[in-house]
């Protein structure tokens, strides 16, 4: 009985999360952000191909090559396949990394795995289940769900940025808040399913931090090999570390209503935060020997 009003209020806090957190990353939007990839399309399709194609791939070989039970091979490829959110922009920004493109690539990507999103969980669904699993995730429905709580309050926030520019200054305080709803919901889900979530959540945490690595590697060098600049390799590295694990969420809770899902999605929320922090970090410890080298000659 517990473990069901758990999930239940799981099922109300992560909607309304990921309609409030949307909603203030629209108030950080202008029509000029989307207009952004026709100016510089190199580091902004590279940014969205990783994040939508590559990483949940990575995730998908990864839940293969640790045996991960169906539920759990999920939700580590759902997580695999979020876009980033606006923390990245925040980190990025105090990075001193290029925040521009990381608004693109959040804005961007969102609205695209509206798509991308239940095509892969479907995907994995299908061919990791084996065809004979009950379980089944209507793609359209899906996207007209995630539409609701992704696009819808973006727009939103976009108006309402334009309309009534002073909703602007309490951005930060509704991205704090949801935030702090997402940090509960991750301590529910774990007391949805508190006998099974230490033993599986462990299954789970080596593949995810092997994720963000990947995601880290993949999003500087890919970029740098492809000619793109230290500034924007280091911005990309952090929009495929940095994800909105509140879609992934969603997918776990609402839409499947499987708490197992939830668990990569729980893990990656703990650690990809330092990892990210640490990449920003590198970056300004490399200009600042650029600029002492510099100095020196």
């Amino acid at each position: 009985m517990e473990n069901q009003l758990v999930e239940q209020l799981l099922q109300w806090v992560v909607p309304i999360t990921m309609f409030t957190l949307m909603f203030a990353m629209g108030l950080t939007l202008s029509k000029a952000d989307f207009r952004r990839i026709f100016k510089s399309p190199k580091p902004v399709l590279i940014g969205l191909g990783l994040n939508l194609l590559i990483l949940p791939v990575i995730g998908y070989l990864l839940a293969i090559g640790f045996d991960l039970s169906l539920m759990l091979a999920v939700g580590l490829v759902a997580v695999a396949a979020t876009p980033g959110g606006t923390t990245s922009n925040m980190i990025v920004h105090m990075g001193k990394g290029d925040t521009a493109l990381s608004i693109t690539l959040t804005a961007l990507a969102t609205i695209t795995t509206l798509i991308t999103l239940p095509l892969w969980v479907n995907f994995v669904i299908q061919d990791l289940g084996g065809g004979v699993t009950e379980i089944e995730m209507p793609i359209m429905k899906t996207a007209v769900q995630l539409g609701l709580f992704t696009v819808l309050p973006l727009v939103l926030g976009m108006i309402a940025r334009e309309k009534l520019s002073r909703l602007i200054k309490h951005e930060p305080l509704l991205s704090k808040l949801s935030t702090f709803a997402m940090i509960v919901a991750f301590v529910a889900a774990g007391l949805a399913d508190s006998n099974n979530v230490i033993e599986q959540a462990s299954v789970i945490i080596v593949p995810c931090i092997l994720l963000l690595l990947l995601a880290i590697i993949l999003g500087f060098f890919t970029p740098k090999l492809l000619g793109v600049n230290t500034k924007d390799c280091a911005t990309i590295a952090v929009e495929t570390c940095l994800k909105n694990i509140l879609l992934s969420l969603f997918i776990a809770t609402n839409t499947l209503q499987i708490v197992e899902v939830a668990y990569a999605s729980a893990i990656v929320g703990m650690i990809m935060m330092p990892m990210a922090v640490l990449i920003m970090v590198a970056y300004r410890m490399s200009l600042r020997m650029q600029l002492n080298n510099q100095g020196a000659v």
